[in-house]
């Protein structure tokens, strides 16, 4: 009897890393609280996953989707990015 033999789906894991770019995506969208441990457990469950697409597919897709990834855990595309207020001198603001 064997077992499904995952490193022979290179298919299931683009899906999965896709899956897990979305998850990434979400994140900003979570309660402050539970950022920080999503983020976590996005790291630790994207690690094998980038591992195993790696493999299937080549350094090259490798590459970018760690970059993709790195670029949606650092930046968080769905924040509002928050303006800054000029200086205030002398009690007026300044430009």
């Amino acid at each position: 009897m064997t077992g499904i033999q995952l490193p022979s789906y290179p298919v299931m894991a683009l899906a999965v890393t896709g899956m897990w770019l979305l998850a990434a995506c979400l994140v900003p969208l979570l309660p402050d609280r539970l950022r920080s441990p999503a983020t976590v457990v996005l790291i630790a469950l994207g690690v094998p996953s980038l591992g195993w697409l790696t493999l299937l597919w080549g350094p090259g897709i490798g590459v970018a989707s760690f970059a993709l990834g790195l670029l949606a855990l650092i930046v968080r595309p769905f924040c509002r990015r928050r303006a800054i207020a000029p200086p205030v001198i002398d009690g007026r603001q300044h430009p």
